[in-house]
C-alpha cells in the first residue's frame, strides 16, 4: 500500500492541462533571456544601421559639449536631445525584446490565461521566507553565481586579449574610436551569447525534469482519475441495471396488447403484435430468456394470447431483431401462417 502511493508514475494529460490551467506551467527563464540576446545581437549587428547612425549622431552631439559650462538651458537640451534620440534608436529593439519574450513563452507552454485570484495562504510569511529559502532557491543562486562567474572569467580573459586594442582606441580618431568600441563590444556580446546558450539548453532540460517530476502521481491517482473521466464503475453498473429495468417494465406492458408469443417452449419467449393501420408487418412487442421468458408467457396466458411452439423461429426472432421494430421480409412465410392460425382462432372464439 505504501508504495502504491509513491509518486512514481508520470503525469497524464489531464494533469498536466489542470496545471497549465492553473498557471503551472514549464517555464526556463535562461531560454527566453537566451533567445532575446541571440536575435537582439542579430539585429544589432546587421539590422541596427538606423539605430547606430542615432547613437554616432548623440555620441557627436555630446562631444561638443565638452569644456563649456554647465547651466540649466544646456543641461535641459542635454538631457532631452539624449532621452528622445535613445528612445528613436532603441525603440526597434525593445519591440523585438518583447515580441521575443512572448513568442519564446508561448513556445514553451503554450497560450495560458489565469483568473487572478485573492488567495490569503500566498500572504503568508512562513510560507514566504520557506520559498525565498527553499531548495528551488538555492539551486537558482548557485546557477546564477556559475553563470556569472564563468561570464566574469570569460570576460576578463577577453580583456587581456584586447588590452591594446582598448589602449589604441584612446589615441584615434572620434569615428575610429566608435568603430574599434563597436567590434570590441561585439566580442564581448558573443563570448557572453555563448555561455547563455550553453547554460539555457542545459537550464531547459533540467527544468523540465523537475516539473514533470513535481507533477508526477502515484498508482491511486491515476486511478482515481479515471474513474473520474469514464465515471465510477460500480455506479455506472447500478445506472445500466436500473436501465435495463425499466426497459423490462416498459417491454412487459406490452405484452398485454400482443397478438401471439413465439416459444421455443421453455427457454426464449417472443411476443409479437401487428396492426395493418400502423405498421407494415408485425413488430415484436417484447422478448426475453428464461426468467423473462416464463413471464412473458405467464402475462401471455392472463390475457388469454395464444402461444405457439416453435423452437427455430423463436430463437431466430429473440437473435434478429430488437423490442418495438417490424420483422424483416424474411420471416414473412411462417407469419403468414403464424397470423393466419391466430385469426381463424379468434374467428372460432
Amino acid at each position: 500500500m505504501a508504495d502504491e502511493e509513491e509518486k512514481t508514475e508520470e503525469p497524464t494529460s489531464k494533469k498536466l492541462e489542470d496545471a497549465k490551467n492553473e498557471g503551472n506551467v514549464n517555464k526556463s527563464m535562461e531560454v527566453t533571456g537566451a533567445t532575446i540576446l541571440f536575435f537582439g545581437s542579430l539585429y544589432l549587428l546587421f539590422f541596427s544601421s538606423f539605430s547606430l547612425i542615432e547613437i554616432k549622431k548623440l555620441m557627436m552631439f555630446s562631444y561638443g559639449f565638452i569644456g563649456q559650462e554647465l547651466d540649466s538651458t544646456i543641461f535641459f537640451t542635454i538631457t532631452y536631445t539624449v532621452t528622445l534620440t535613445l528612445l528613436k534608436a532603441l525603440a526597434p529593439l525593445f519591440i523585438l525584446v518583447i515580441i521575443l519574450a512572448m513568442a519564446t513563452n508561448w513556445m514553451q507552454f503554450g497560450f495560458v490565461t489565469v483568473p487572478l485570484k485573492f488567495d490569503l495562504q500566498k500572504l503568508d510569511p512562513i510560507k514566504g521566507i520557506q520559498n525565498i529559502f527553499g531548495f528551488k532557491k538555492l539551486i537558482e543562486a548557485l546557477k546564477l553565481t556559475l553563470k556569472l562567474t564563468i561570464i566574469m572569467v570569460v570576460m576578463f580573459i577577453l580583456f587581456i586579449l584586447t588590452n591594446k586594442e582598448f589602449l589604441m582606441m584612446m589615441n584615434q580618431e572620434t569615428t575610429a574610436t566608435i568603430n574599434t568600441m563597436l567590434q570590441l563590444s561585439i566580442y564581448f556580446i558573443l563570448a557572453i551569447l555563448f555561455i547563455l546558450i550553453i547554460f539555457a539548453i542545459i537550464d531547459f532540460y533540467f527544468s523540465r525534469h523537475y516539473y514533470m517530476k513535481s507533477l508526477r502521481m502515484s498508482k491511486q491517482e491515476i486511478k482515481d482519475e479515471f474513474k473520474n473521466m469514464e465515471g465510477d464503475p460500480q455506479v455506472k453498473g447500478r445506472i445500466r441495471r436500473i436501465q435495463m429495468q425499466m426497459a423490462q417494465k416498459r417491454m412487459m406492458s406490452n405484452v398485454p396488447n400482443a397478438d401471439v408469443v413465439i416459444t421455443n417452449p421453455t427457454h426464449y419467449a417472443v411476443a409479437l403484435k401487428y396492426d395493418n393501420k400502423v405498421n407494415s408487418a408485425p413488430v415484436v412487442a417484447a422478448k426475453g430468456i428464461d426468467f423473462l421468458a416464463l413471464k412473458i408467457k405467464d402475462i401471455a396466458r392472463e390475457n388469454r394470447i395464444p402461444i405457439i411452439e416453435n423452437p427455430a423461429l423463436a430463437r431466430s426472432l429473440y437473435e434478429q431483431i430488437e423490442v418495438d421494430k417490424e420483422i424483416p421480409s424474411s420471416f414473412y412465410k411462417a407469419m403468414a401462417e403464424i397470423f393466419s392460425y391466430i385469426y381463424e382462432l379468434k374467428r372460432k372464439r
